[in-house]
């Protein structure tokens, strides 16, 4: 199979470890090593976490019975990524890749959520996660959650806060942005996409987990610290707005909590029937 993705140079132990290469088999190794709440941080940074996740592949998929944490162009770790990753889930490979996608943390021009938006949305979705190197599964799980799946640009906040669109933008962000909410509504989802892409770029380079991306959008100001840190606390209004999010009922909303529905979203994402 002619693969759509390539890499610049050999990835992990001993590897070249170009920091584009390493965020692409950082996202790619998420898809296929199901370790619950362990997903790697695509940050471009080879670091022992990646080289355990490659073995653990190597190990348990490819079959090696010595892995050796090394990911090589054109190599059987390499090929075995990019068939499975390709498919979200254990599959044969199919005739061919969509070469028409954006070669971008992808496999065969796939991302999470990808059956259920135009091909137009998810090309851009491609782009916008390139500028900023954010992997567009995160991204993806991120608005499925915020739009109630509906990826609609006109989608409003059920609680009555006036939040709109793809990533819930609050009035007082749209003005920001130099739109409105009440414009934002009736853009196409794809339009709406450049204000998705002008909103995160001040915190590019800081959105390196599916957290990060969430609390980006959600909290700012919580982007990367302790996951089991109060951010929201029973007699605030903040709380009040997020309550469901306080699983434990114990009048706090931790980041830790908060990922529990968005890696729901996540992995919903990458199931048959979403990705694509």
């Amino acid at each position: 199979m002619k693969d759509l993705i390539k890499l610049s140079g050999s990835v992990g132990v001993r590897g070249r470890n170009f920091s584009d290469d390493v965020r692409l088999i950082q996202a790619l190794l998420n898809r296929v090593v199901r370790i619950p709440w362990a997903l790697l941080a695509v940050d471009g940074v080879m670091g022992p976490q990646t080289i355990a996740h490659i073995k653990n592949f190597q190990r348990s998929v490819v079959g090696f019975s010595t892995p050796d944490g090394r990911i090589d162009i054109n190599g059987k770790t390499w090929r075995h990524l990019v068939r499975l990753a390709g498919e979200s889930q254990p599959a044969q490979p199919r005739n061919g890749p969509d070469t028409n996608a954006p070669p971008n943390f992808s496999a065969n021009g796939k991302i999470a959520w990808g059956a259920k938006v135009s091909t137009p949305f998810k090309v851009r979705v491609m782009e916008i996660c390139r500028n900023l190197s954010i992997a567009p599964d995160f991204l993806m799980a991120c608005m499925a959650f915020e739009t109630g799946e509906t990826f609609s640009p006109s989608i409003k906040n059920a609680a009555g806060s006036g939040a709109t669109g793809l990533i819930q933008f609050m009035p007082r962000t749209a003005r920001d942005l130099g739109t409105t909410t009440e414009e934002l509504e009736k853009m196409t989802a794809v339009k709406q996409l450049d204000y998705v892409e002008r909103y995160f770029l001040p915190r590019k380079g800081r959105l390196k987990t599916l957290e990060d991306v969430y609390l980006a959008i959600l909290y700012p100001a919580a982007i990367g610290i302790d996951p089991e840190e109060a951010l929201f606390q029973r007699g605030a209004k903040t709380y009040e707005q997020n309550s469901g999010f306080d699983k434990n009922k114990d009048g706090k909303i931790t980041p830790a909590e908060i990922s529990i529905k968005v890696r729901q979203k996540y992995e919903k994402g990458l199931k048959e029937g979403y990705f694509g």
